[in-house]
């Protein structure tokens, strides 16, 4: 169980480190070069990495707990961004960061191994059902100003491939994994994730769309791994666990829309954005004035 618990808090460093410095290639260079810059492609191998780490952790424990522990990345990128960012930290965001990995402590100590047990008779095809749904909702609305409901589709892929990781057994792997669908689910739902995450923090305000992406990526996929996948806490400490899981939520969430909401908008660059419809009128508005 260490292992796998090692490796669901280096994934949360590695996402909340990933974060910082991606914005800090984003600060150096706009448009398409940002993409070469070795920093942002340093903060990507970071974020791969973490990926694979939390593929690993969950063959061994439960959906609630791993998507706990990497909903601590908050507290990694809010740190690293005073430190690169210089953004303010006042008292009160460092106590809901205190309490939020007081919180992740006890998660980690109610945990018990739990091997992955294979995904249940018609999970597969749910999922597939209901990732076509996400893709078709983010086709139809990507150019609509909507950065809740983009929020809100990437924390349910996030959900989907936390469910189908847990689902996937990596005991054996061989190349017969490429005719299984659900390690697709998980690449194809991870993209997703990925690019209605970034649409809205191209729109709307960094705090609240973290703690609703974060709220959305731990209850969901916990709540239906108990359901579907049978995960439990250890014999004795289910209260215990679920009452750390509500104290990280709690801290976390207050801590993107309140305390570290400076620091987290300095840790991704966001800014609130036209949307495109109105970007096109006052292009041709400046265009007829010139």
């Amino acid at each position: 169980m260490l292992p796998a618990l090692i490796a669901a808090v280096a994934a949360s460093i590695g996402y909340g480190s990933a974060s910082v410095l991606e914005a800090a290639a984003a600060r150096r260079a706009t448009g398409a070069r940002v993409f070469t810059q070795p920093i942002y492609l340093l903060g990507i191998a970071l974020d791969l990495l973490a990926w694979a780490a939390s593929l690993y952790a969950l063959q061994f424990l439960t959906v609630f707990t791993v998507q706990a522990l990497l909903a601590g990345s908050l507290v990694v990128t809010v740190l690293l961004a005073r430190w690169v960012f210089g953004t303010a930290l006042g008292t009160q965001a460092l106590a809901a960061m205190g309490l939020l990995v007081l919180g992740l402590v006890v998660i980690a100590l109610s945990t018990g191994e739990q091997p992955a047990g294979g995904a249940p008779d018609g999970l597969v095809p749910v999922l597939a059902a209901v990732l076509v749904l996400l893709l078709a909702v983010l086709a139809a609305c990507y150019r609509r100003r909507l950065p809740l409901l983009f929020a809100a589709l990437a924390g349910l892929a996030a959900s989907a491939a936390a469910l189908a990781a847990r689902s996937l057994d990596l005991s054996a792997i061989s190349w017969g994994l490429l005719a299984d669908p659900l390690p697709w689910i998980i690449a194809v739902s991870g993209v997703l994730a990925m690019v209605a995450y970034t649409r809205a923090l191209e729109q709307g305000s960094v705090g609240p769309l973290t703690a609703l992406y974060t709220v959305i990526e731990v209850l969901v996929p916990g709540i239906a791994g108990m359901v579907l996948l049978g995960d439990a806490a250890r014999p004795g400490w289910e209260a215990a666990k679920f009452a750390a899981i509500a104290l990280s939520l709690a801290a976390g969430v207050w801590l993107a829309l309140r305390g570290g909401a400076d620091a987290l908008m300095a840790a991704t660059g966001a800014a609130p954005a036209q949307d495109d419809n109105q970007k096109d009128a006052e292009q041709e508005a400046e265009g007829m004035s010139s």
